[in-house]
């Protein structure tokens, strides 16, 4: 768990406790699961008295919805399971996950049971607080998980068996997201089509033209993903001879690209970033599809074999 994540729990358990407990408490993180993960261990200390997620299971007065599916019956059903009164004087806990996911509808009428509340109810929200309406998040104690520092995430990689190269270009495509930098890291295919797609630039680079790369770069229409990392290669290339300081893209590719840098000019790496740029944008045209993505690969893959050999 990050700092920032340590600290979120640390108030948060803390204040219920201490017996400090706001009637809704909202996580805010734009990290999905540790949100959840904490959010249920504050659920579990409302409604059994001890931080552990296992004795959820054993609560009759816990329950989960995903904002995102939540309908107003729902609302409604869960307005009056609260105007019950409590087994046992038992404090009871609602959690809704993504609540930014909830739609208008939904949050208006979750609005009165927050303006409302029961003294034996807490609602802990999870989610990207911008994304709800100002007056629920007014009612909420808002506890803030921000996110997670570079070296944090390059830590829990190099814990998972990731070389400190692969931690430190993980760690970047993550952008301060445990959760997406493990996924990144532990999806085969992206790692595929990543692996793919360098090798086809350094094959351009060195004056080939790699057959059957742009149609198997294409597949499942992943022709931007790969135009992306092809584009990540040559930044990281222009930067080394601009000598420009920037911390590389590619950490785990370095050597090859001091292996290319004398055989390429400036002006000659910006020449080919415009044109993978351009043939982004085309991907993107009104017209695109499975079809014209591999005839914008074909088209580039020549444009860039024909730059690297006329000198």
């Amino acid at each position: 768990m990050s700092k920032t994540f340590q600290r979120a729990e640390e108030r948060l358990l803390s204040a219920i406790g201490a017996a400090r407990v706001s009637h809704a408490f909202f996580i805010s993180s734009l990290d999905p699961e540790p949100a959840v993960r904490l959010a249920r261990r504050a659920a579990a200390l409302v409604c059994t008295g001890e931080a552990d997620e296992a004795r959820l299971a054993q609560s009759a007065g816990f329950r989960a919805y995903d904002g995102a599916s939540m309908r107003i019956d729902d609302i409604r059903e869960l307005i009056a399971g609260l105007a019950q009164s409590p087994l046992n004087g038992q404090m009871r806990c609602t959690l809704i996950e993504a609540a930014h996911g909830m739609s208008i509808p939904v949050q208006n009428a979750l609005l009165k049971t927050l303006e409302e509340p029961s003294s034996s109810a807490v609602f802990v929200l999870t989610g990207n607080i911008a994304g709800v309406l100002p007056t629920v998040a007014s009612r909420c104690a808002v506890i803030r998980a921000g996110l997670s520092s570079a070296s944090e995430i390059e830590s829990l990689l190099l814990s998972r068996g990731a070389s400190p190269a692969e931690a430190r270009f993980y760690a970047a495509a993550g952008g301060g997201s445990e959760t997406r930098a493990l996924r990144l890291y532990e999806d085969e295919t992206f790692r595929t089509l990543r692996d793919d797609s360098l090798a086809a630039i350094t094959a351009l680079l060195r004056g080939e033209l790699p057959l059957g790369a742009a149609k198997k770069l294409c597949a499942n229409r992943g022709a931007a993903d790969a135009f992306a990392f092809m584009l990540s290669f040559l930044r990281d290339l222009l930067a080394r001879l601009a000598a420009s300081g920037m911390a590389p893209e590619n950490p785990d590719r370095q050597d090859a690209i001091a292996a290319f840098a004398p055989r390429f000019t400036i002006g000659r790496v910006t020449c080919m970033i415009e044109m993978l740029s351009k043939a982004t944008g085309d991907l993107y045209s009104a017209n695109a599809g499975a079809l014209m993505d591999l005839a914008v690969a074909d088209r580039l893959f020549l444009e860039i074999s024909e730059a690297v050999t006329n000198k």
